[in-house]
Formats: C-alpha cells, sequence, structure tokens
C-alpha cells in the first residue's frame, strides 16, 4: 500500500511538474509545444527570465524565438530578443532560422543587415538599370527551381560576410569559395531547389551549388546568372557568372571552387562543350558559347511564312543522334532572323511555327558563318 502510495505522489508531482510552466505560457497568450519544451528543457530558476524574454517580443515572434533559446546560451537571449524586434513579422522565421545557423559571435551582422534591408540599402548597385532588371531584382535562377521569395533571408545571412569589403570583384571571387567550402556535393540531392531551402540543407549538385551562389551575389547587388552546357558530352554541368563593372561577365564555378577560369571544363576534365547558355529570367536561356568554346562558329536563319519574314517561329537545335532533349531553344525576332553560336560539328535544326515544321542538317565550321533561309510554306 505504501508504494502504491509512493507512485502515485511520484506522478502526482511529476504531472504538476509538467504543467507548471503553464503559469508563465498562459499570460504570454500563446501556446505551443516548442515554448513549452523550452520551458521544461531549463532550470526553473531560468524561468522567470525565459517569461521575460519571450514577453518582450511581438507574439508572432514568441514560438521562433522560443526555438532559438532552446539550443542558445543564456547570455545571448537578450540580443536575440532584440534582433527580433527589428525584423519585419512575415519574416520572423526566416530570421531565426539565419540565426540558428552561424555562431551568435555574428548575430551583430544581422542586426545590422536587417535595419539596412529595412532601408533598401544593398552593398553594390550596378550602374546598368537593365543589369538590375535582369540580374539582380529577380527571384528565379534556374527557370527550374520553386520560387519562394528567398531575398531577406539570403540578405542576411550572406551580409555578415561581406559586410566589411568594397570591391565587387573581391566579394565575388570570396563568395565563390563560401559556397564551395558551406555546400557539399551529394547526387541524392539533385532536384532544383529555392536558396533558402539550400541554406538549410547544405547539399546538392552543380546546379545547386549555382542556385545559391546567385542568389548570394544578387541580394547584395551583385549582377549573377546560372550557366549550362547543353551539350552531349560524358557530362553536362552547370556554374554561374557575375557581372564586374569594367570586367564584364566573369565565369564562376562554386561547385569546384574555381573563379574566372573559363577553360578549366577542357583543361581539367577534358571534354569539350558544344552550346552553353546562361538563363535570363526575363528573356529566357541566352547563347554564351563563345566565352566556352574556341572552336566555335556562328548560324544566322531567316524563316519566311507565306514568303514573309515571321516572328515567333520557333527553331529547336539538336544534336544528330539525340533528339530527345534539345541543345538551345530560339524564336524568330520580328524580322524573321534568328542566330546563335556552336562548336564546331553538325546539328539537326526543327523550325516549327503552328502546325508547319521542317527539319535540316546543318555543319558549323569553326570561325565560320552558317546562313540559311527557311520558307515554312
Amino acid at each position: 500500500m505504501a508504494r502504491k502510495r509512493m507512485i502515485l505522489i511520484a506522478f502526482m508531482l511529476t504531472l504538476i511538474y509538467l504543467l507548471s510552466p503553464l503559469t508563465y505560457i498562459i499570460p504570454l497568450n500563446v501556446y505551443s509545444f516548442k515554448i513549452h519544451l523550452l520551458f521544461l528543457s531549463k532550470s526553473p530558476l531560468l524561468w522567470s527570465k525565459i517569461y521575460s524574454i519571450l514577453g518582450s517580443v511581438n507574439a508572432c515572434a514568441r514560438e521562433p524565438l522560443s526555438s532559438l533559446l532552446l539550443y542558445t546560451p543564456e547570455e545571448y537571449w537578450g540580443e536575440a530578443a532584440e534582433i527580433l524586434n527589428i525584423a519585419p513579422p512575415r519574416y520572423y522565421v526566416d530570421t531565426v532560422t539565419v540565426l540558428m545557423l552561424i555562431n551568435a559571435s555574428e548575430w551583430k551582422y544581422v542586426k545590422e543587415a536587417i535595419i539596412l534591408y529595412k532601408k533598401g540599402i544593398v552593398p553594390f548597385k550596378p550602374s546598368s538599370q537593365p543589369l538590375i532588371e535582369e540580374y539582380v531584382k529577380p527571384l528565379p535562377i534556374s527557370g527550374e527551381e520553386p520560387i519562394l521569395d528567398w531575398r531577406y533571408m539570403v540578405y542576411i545571412f550572406t551580409y555578415r560576410l561581406i559586410c566589411n569589403m568594397s570591391n565587387a570583384l573581391d566579394t565575388a571571387k570570396y563568395l565563390c569559395l563560401y559556397v564551395h567550402n558551406y555546400m557539399t556535393y551529394d547526387i541524392a540531392y539533385w532536384h532544383r531547389r529555392s536558396p533558402k531551402v539550400l541554406i538549410e540543407l547544405r547539399r546538392g549538385t552543380c546546379t545547386n551549388f549555382s542556385i545559391l551562389y546567385v542568389a548570394m551575389c544578387r541580394s547584395i547587388g551583385i549582377p549573377a546568372r546560372l550557366v549550362r552546357d547543353n551539350s552531349i558530352s560524358r557530362m553536362t554541368h552547370a556554374w554561374s557568372e557575375v557581372y564586374i563593372e569594367g570586367c564584364g561577365w566573369i565565369h564562376v564555378d562554386p561547385t569546384v571552387g574555381c573563379f574566372n577560369c573559363s577553360s578549366y571544363y577542357m583543361e581539367k576534365w577534358g571534354f569539350p562543350f558544344h552550346i552553353v547558355k546562361a538563363y535570363n529570367p526575363i528573356r529566357g536561356w541566352i547563347d554564351v558559347t563563345p566565352s566556352y568554346v574556341p572552336d566555335y562558329g556562328t548560324v544566322i536563319g531567316e524563316v519566311l511564312v507565306g514568303d514573309k519574314p515571321t516572328y515567333g517561329v520557333n527553331v529547336e537545335v539538336y544534336y544528330p543522334g539525340n533528339e530527345d532533349r534539345p541543345l538551345l531553344e530560339l524564336k524568330t525576332n520580328a524580322t524573321g532572323l534568328f542566330s546563335f553560336t556552336a562548336a564546331e560539328g553538325r546539328y539537326l535544326l526543327k523550325i516549327y511555327y503552328q502546325s508547319i515544321f521542317k527539319i535540316i542538317e546543318i555543319e558549323v565550321k569553326a570561325g565560320g558563318t552558317v546562313r540559311i533561309k527557311v520558307n515554312l510554306g
């Protein structure tokens, strides 16, 4: 009988202890398992301080903040609350995610970044408005990843790394090496992902390395874009480019940690590319083959429909023997013209407009120009 009484007393005491945080949580006007777990994970001697810290922030920030406090030394609790108090409410979770990923000694830079972000201030600003519109402002990077609002999270994550840098070229190079070391190459994570996800996941293949890199550059005002080899070779690859005033577009490969070495793939990997293209969020994929293929030639075509130059005719470029995936997709301009560059070799062009199409084969010579005129009837 005495043993049963002792078990009952122990049970009641345990239940009282488990429920006692409610005396602090209920006045906060918000309940979640995370908040409850925070209290239970800390000494009851700290419960008043936890209540005070949580009570000092917006009610919507209390649950995200509790996740942070759970793994943060007590001496940083006040600073965490200060940061949440200046963060935009819609980005409370993003703010906490970044704070949990970095060292607490860097939190002061996150606080500074939030203030600057709210004022619309970025470290770098290109002089060209088209560059800003096409390669700084847009959220899409590969044209394939989920489009999430990543700008705030990537900005406060990146700012701490470059806040003392003033040279765009040095900054772009530093971020290349940072992403190279931060991410882990893992073929199991080949799916295209948002930069927000990649910051937490820290894994992926070459496209994801470049997605994160491009996002980090754009977030601080450096024009950047994703580049892809669309050749039929032993392997395909994706990398990046950044635009630096006075230099133009510069090759960057965060996957291999290579900066401004466009000949790397032929010299180190030993295989050539056929067609290389960069993703423009406004205009789609654009041809950048001459930057990476020394033996390229040019193709210039005109398409007529009913003997008239026609706008918007589709032109797809294929490698003979592999017609499942186009190397490049184009449309004719207002005068019925299209053009592209490609490595020396033979290619198939599928040209179609509405229900009319033709397939022709061309041969490209290094340094030469192939001119074609196609009448679709």
